[in-house]
């Protein structure tokens, strides 16, 4: 079978002519060059050739032969091998026909009888070039299209293996975003607990330490401090205590004028200690910094390290007046804040950094207008963890049978907190029902 894609032999040129005499004058003419000839009596056995050749590059036929002439062959031969050039040789009396199948493609040149031998020959070459041309550039073409094939097969293997390693980094996310979440919450809940505990210590001061948070945060947002920042400033306002818990209570519940100098030196020694408390958990470090410095005065004459001015970190100067305030207004009933505010000017001028304090009162006038709860628009009803449901909002604060402050007056009720409340009650029974507002 004719095929211009088999690995190459040499050159094939099929010569056909009813006449034995002009086959051997063809292949004398052809000795010389690189090419296999073959030869054929008549059409009929020329195309039986045809099927034969491995790398038929021309075809030579004869015009005028009995029983099929040269265009009837060739027409036949191109239908069997189109790869194969076509030359037809004819006498001028075929001239017409010759150039007619020229003009419908049946050949691709002629020779006119007699040739000339040399005129044959490059017409031979000629011809042969440009067919091992067209093999090659086809064997390129093939080439290409089967390279082309595996780079789409290989980009779909590497699509897929993106989709797929993609698919598992965005599991792996969700995972690991599921797992910071639970981390973050359980360091929430453990902050809540341990400014529980030692709010315990003082009665008078219950919330102090959330309250002095929630202005500390609100103050640094509006001075556009980082994330970071307002995070381990909340850290600090809820475990700035955690130092006074081996204070023994003698020394803490006596006003500072009473305390012996011994005693006062004890006491002032809580910042330090709650900063080393809180040192081994490295995401508190920079909260215990904070913590170490919130007893500093700005005029230096605080402790423990005699800072002054802006060398105090901006968490502990924001929280020194934040507590100070809460303390105020937790323990006088009959102080306005304003008061509060003018005495923190007036008297404690020395202690406090002025330029922050008008920002931290604005904090702390909205914190208590926010915090204190609505009058109730439906019903107040007392219930306990059973009959609770989520969105009501607690109107006094729930604490455990033994003081630990569990919810704030003016929560809202979550799936969460009812759990909780629930845990608490069956571990550390509140002595009363929590009183809630139903709204609808």
């Amino acid at each position: 079978m004719c095929d211009a894609t088999t690995e190459p032999t040499p050159p094939q040129v099929l010569c056909v002519d009813d006449e034995k005499g002009i086959l051997r004058a063809l292949r004398r003419v052809l000795l010389d060059e690189d090419i296999e000839v073959i030869t054929a009596n008549s059409g009929a056995e020329g195309l039986e050739c045809i099927p034969e050749a491995t790398n038929l590059a021309l075809i030579i036929s004869d015009q005028r032969m009995p029983e099929m002439t040269g265009v009837e062959f060739l027409q036949q031969a191109k239908t069997i091998c189109p790869t194969a050039y076509r030359v037809m040789l004819t006498g001028y009396a075929d001239i017409n026909a010759t150039m007619d199948a020229i003009n419908k493609g049946e050949i691709w040149r002629y020779i006119t009888k007699p040739w000339d031998d040399e005129q044959l020959v490059l017409l031979v070459r000629d011809a042969i070039r440009q067919y091992n041309l067209e093999a090659e550039n086809k064997r390129l073409q093939l080439i290409v299209e089967k390279q082309a094939q595996e780079l789409k097969d290989w980009n779909e293997r590497l699509k897929q293996r993106v989709l797929s390693q993609t698919n598992r980094i965005r599991e792996k996310h969700e995972e690991l975003a599921i797992t910071n979440k639970s981390l973050r919450d359980s360091f929430e809940q453990t902050l809540g607990t341990l400014s529980g505990l030692i709010e315990l210590r003082d009665n008078k001061l219950r919330n102090h330490a959330r309250n002095t948070a929630a202005i500390a945060v609100a103050t640094a947002q509006k001075l556009n401090l980082s994330a970071e920042q307002q995070k381990n400033i909340r850290a600090a306002a809820l475990l700035q205590g955690i130092g006074k818990l081996g204070i023994p209570e003698g020394i803490w519940i006596k006003p500072d004028k009473e305390r012996t100098e011994s005693e006062k030196i004890i006491f002032a020694s809580y910042p330090v200690r709650s900063q080393t408390a809180i040192d081994p958990i490295v995401d508190l470090r920079a909260a215990g910094v904070i913590i170490r410095h919130i007893m500093e005065r700005y005029d230096g004459n605080g402790y423990p390290d005699q800072l002054q001015g802006e060398q105090i970190p901006i968490g502990a100067r924001i929280i020194s007046i934040a507590g100070y305030l809460d303390r105020n207004i937790s323990t006088d009933n009959s102080a306005s804040l304003e008061s509060i505010i003018d005495v923190c000017i007036s008297e404690e001028g020395g202690h406090f950094d002025l330029e922050l304090l008008p920002v931290v009162a604005d904090s702390a006038r909205s914190y208590y207008s926010e915090s204190q709860p609505s009058a109730p628009t439906h019903s107040r009803r007392e219930l306990y963890p059973e009959d609770l449901r989520c969105g009501m909002v607690v109107l006094r604060d729930v604490y455990s049978g033994t003081g630990l402050l569990l919810l704030k007056q003016g929560s809202t009720l979550s799936e969460d907190s009812i759990t909780a409340l629930k845990r608490f009650y069956r571990t550390d029974t509140p002595k009363q029902p929590v009183l809630v507002m139903i709204k609808d």
